[in-house]
């Protein structure tokens, strides 16, 4: 059975404007301002992690189309996801070794710098994988698969300082993904082959990021699915859960309600909802009006509208779309425009826009390397 992991995902709601308007020869133009000026343009930077090495990527984030290519920085043999912070650091998952590699992000050019002090050794077990972070970037969760438990983190300049109790149990077996809600107060862990599909829920002490099982957790989902990647609603009120099969393939997406007061889980109508083979990955836009899940089991991305009040999902006309032979992970990007699709069985990231309807159209792929093992993107200012 796969137990391919789904990163995390983050971006910064940012733009860079032009340098200016005019003008012509040799001498450069002066800043452009007033309203007769050109509309503004932006970029993303677009990370992958694969054997080795993290690729880096300046993309268009109207088109998609890559602008520049980064210098690649080292990175681990075996990954295992990787995540960014509001306050632009790395963490990516060295699965092989059970550690983590740190690094410093340059939101004006998209360098890497490795930080000192790393790679940390996760506390105890094995697999460091499919970790989250808090929005206020404080805190750092790596599930550890092999020990059935999950590894918590303070980030103080980067740096990582183990949290009072850490490694914390979560009941389950086989944790794989993490994930934080857009409070900051809840985590929820998936338990890849727990027999009865389970997801572990976590509040998350603000100050000292203690975590502390939330009362029923962790949650059934009743169905021997394997839950694998998940999002959470930009609202809050929805968790969406990837089913990949946890004794053979299956195609649903389980959604569960969060009550805001206590972070406990409850299906929502309808749930859980039909989708390609194994969706190990999803990813909701910023506007929350759309969740795409990678359907590696059969090189496919589905596309869903979303009902902000119930949770729901409706399949888009056109759904599913070709994507590659195995496509494990998605991001999409602040302004809602682009999806991007990493393929584990090649060296493609798929790109696809994303219309007003939430239906997708490819656009030129993007060459990475190969052994892919995690997908995120942040906005540059």
């Amino acid at each position: 059975m796969r137990t391919l992991m789904l990163c995390a995902i983050l971006s910064l709601a940012l733009l860079i404007p032009l340098g200016g308007c005019g003008g012509g020869g040799s001498t450069p133009p002066p800043p452009c301002t007033g309203s007769s000026c050109p509309p503004t343009s932006a970029s993303d930077f677009l990370y992958e992690s694969n054997s080795n090495q993290i690729f880096g990527f300046q993309v268009d984030a109207t088109t998609g189309a890559v602008d520049s290519t980064l210098t690649p920085v080292a990175g681990p043999a075996l990954g295992g996801g990787l995540v960014i912070t509001s306050n632009n650091f790395m963490y990516v998952a060295d699965s092989g070794n059970n550690a983590v590699d740190g690094f410093s992000l340059d939101t004006s050019t998209g360098a890497l710098t490795a930080l000192s002090g790393f790679p940390v050794t996760v506390d105890s077990g094995q697999g460091a994988q499919g970790m989250a972070v808090d929005p206020a970037g404080k805190f750092l969760f790596v599930p550890q698969h092999n020990t059935n438990e999950v590894a918590a983190y303070t980030i103080s300049s980067g740096q990582l300082t183990p949290v009072a109790g850490s490694p914390f149990a979560t009941g389950g077996v086989f944790p794989v993904q993490a994930i934080v809600d857009p409070s900051g107060h809840f985590l929820y862990v998936a338990n890849n082959l727990d027999p009865l599909g389970t997801i572990s829920a976590f509040s998350i002490d603000s100050s000292t990021g203690v975590l502390t099982p939330i009362l029923g957790s962790p949650f059934t989902t009743l169905i021997n699915g394997g839950p694998s990647g998940m999002a959470v609603h930009p609202n809050g009120k929805f968790l969406y859960v990837g089913m990949v099969g946890a004794a053979g393939p299956t195609n649903q997406i389980v959604v569960e309600s969060i009550d805001s007061a206590t972070g406990a889980l409850l299906p929502v109508s309808g749930s859980p909802f039909l989708t390609g083979n194994e969706p190990n990955g999803l990813a909701i836009d910023p506007a929350g009006k759309f969740l795409f899940s990678a359907n590696a089991g059969d090189g496919t991305v589905s596309a869903f509208t979303i009902d902000s009040a119930g949770g729901g999902l409706t399949e888009i006309s056109g759904s599913p779309y070709t994507a590659g032979v195995q496509p494990t992970f998605l991001v999409t990007n602040s302004t809602s425009a682009t999806l991007y699709a990493l393929d584990a069985q090649s060296t493609t990231i798929l790109a696809y826009t994303i219309s007003s309807s939430g239906a997708l159209t490819p656009v030129a792929p993007i060459n990475g390397g190969g052994g892919a093992t995690g997908l995120a993107i942040v906005h540059k200012p």
